[in-house]
């Protein structure tokens, strides 16, 4: 009986140590990611990632791209200002609905994602997209419990490493 208690134990700091360095993995992974792109292309990672969205889907509104890149809508205004005045993306009148705006790349936004890598939050993102809604449940309910336990509930931080 005694053997059993202590090898459940030991299962549990061994998935303790597991999750933490899985943890560290991604962290790390991310930092790295961030830090190269900045270095390389002069632009943070969220805003690779906003090109990446354009690129991808074509001219987009400001509530489509801030529902593909899992953010809300004035955050994505913070992005899009920074990339706007690099001349990498801008804001013109929706062709069909002039109350709104369209969203696109200049010509020097796609030159620059035609080089850049895949955006590290975007692999993220397939990578829950690809997983079952239970496992996805499952995670959005352990991490829950970890940002309370760590008491980080009331945390803005919308990106990974990267101010807009």
């Amino acid at each position: 009986m005694v053997k059993k208690v202590q090898s459940a134990k030991t299962r549990k700091a061994q998935d303790i140590e597991g999750v933490m360095q899985n943890l560290r993995r991604m962290v790390k992974a991310l930092q790295i990611y961030a830090a190269s792109v900045e270095r390389a292309y002069g632009i943070t990672g969220p805003q690779l990632w906003a090109l990446w969205e354009l690129g991808r889907s074509g001219p987009l509104n400001l509530k489509e791209l801030a529902e593909r890149m899992y953010l809300g809508g004035s955050t994505v205004v913070g992005v899009l200002d920074r990339l706007e005045a690099r001349g990498l993306a801008e804001r013109l009148p929706d062709p069909d609905d002039r109350r709104r705006l369209s969203i696109r790349l200049t010509s020097e936004g796609a030159k620059l994602l035609a080089t850049a890598p895949h955006p590290a939050h975007g692999q993220l993102l397939h990578a829950l997209q690809d997983m079952s809604g239970a496992r996805v449940g499952g995670l959005k309910e352990a991490t829950d419990i970890l940002v309370h336990a760590m008491e980080a509930d009331d945390l803005e931080a919308q990106f990974f490493f990267a101010e807009t």
